[in-house]
């Protein structure tokens, strides 16, 4: 259905009139993602009202471990209606679908051209493919899909008449996808580096009150070259869980000192902070593991005394 918005236009574009003589049916997104080289689906239920809470259909999914495939399909009854003097562009040009991502919490955004639409009588199905990858998911992610013009080569004075233009009032359908960013999770990654160390961080942030705590701003990557990669990553023994651990507080440490005491920014504002943002993900780890931010020394100890108050606790309850 196309999703109408208070706007007076130059030119003719695809209004819920027209819309309903194309008839555009748009079908639940088909979702899936790879966990250990095995294909998973994920299924959307009757209740899906567009904004995709991926944990509340799958609670296995994790941004940091699976990459997340979604798969939306329209189908047009009649795509001829949308050309002609009576459409939204004349005979013999091209109308596109396209799909913008962006994302409410920062400045991401990227707009893709989908497919084109024929001008033909029959039944025409569209469908969008697209694969976010491993980390990338964070906050809040919009998917708003439009139709524009893609080519043309005739057009009247009441018709777009520009490359590029916007052909539909609004969006003809908009996805949302909602993934928990409360800095529970940690972004990483791998490289391979024969005489490189066990693990490194990344620091790629420049607004850490905006920029999502993922991939793409900070990363904790280890080393799959290095002969300790195994035995930490499968974190089997009390020697690997605890080489894992201190790299995890060292990484923590290291990005509270550059947020709180390098950029000085600050978590005790009244205001609230942008889902999934980095700002967001030390707040998080400031308060559930009681950490002392005074210095560079206290951040740091007092990571690492709740964490090994923890592991203590977590040994007992196996006695």
């Amino acid at each position: 259905m196309v999703q109408t918005i208070n706007q007076i236009s130059l030119y003719k574009k695809l209004n819920e009139k027209l819309a309903e003589s194309v008839n555009i049916d748009i079908s639940y997104p088909n979702i899936n993602y790879i966990d250990k080289n095995e294909k998973k689906d994920v299924i959307v239920n009757e209740g899906f009202n567009d904004v995709l809470t991926i944990n509340s259909f799958d609670s296995m999914w994790s941004p940091n471990e699976n990459n997340l495939n979604i798969s939306q399909l329209f189908v047009f009854s009649h795509p001829n209606l949308l050309y002609g003097t009576d459409g939204i562009t004349m005979n013999g040009n091209e109308i596109g679908i396209g799909a913008h991502i962006h994302s409410r919490n920062s400045s991401f955004q990227k707009t893709l051209h989908v497919i084109s639409i024929p001008e033909q009588e029959e039944e025409f199905e569209a469908k969008f493919t697209h694969n976010f990858n491993v980390g990338y998911l964070r906050g809040s992610i919009i998917i708003d899909f439009f139709l524009y013009l893609k080519k043309i080569t005739n057009y009247d004075n009441k018709q777009a008449n520009k490359v590029g233009m916007v052909l539909s009032e609004g969006n003809i359908h908009s996805l949302e996808i909602v993934v928990d960013g409360d800095g529970s999770a940690f972004p990483m990654t791998e490289f391979k580096d024969k005489n490189g160390p066990l693990w490194k961080l990344e620091k790629n942030w420049i607004e850490p009150n905006l920029d999502m705590f993922d991939v793409d701003n900070v990363s904790l990557s280890l080393n799959t070259a290095h002969p300790l990669f195994e035995q930490v990553k499968s974190s089997k023994t009390r020697a690997s869980k605890a080489m894992m651990d201190d790299i995890m507080i060292n990484a923590m440490s290291l990005i509270i000192q550059q947020v709180l005491l390098v950029e000085k920014y600050s978590i005790d504002t009244e205001e609230e902070l942008v889902q999934g943002s980095i700002l967001q993900a030390v707040k998080y780890w400031v308060s559930t593991f009681e950490v002392d931010t005074t210095t560079i020394f206290t951040i740091s100890n007092s990571l690492r005394t709740y964490w090994s108050k923890q592991m203590l606790e977590g040994e007992k309850s196996y006695d």
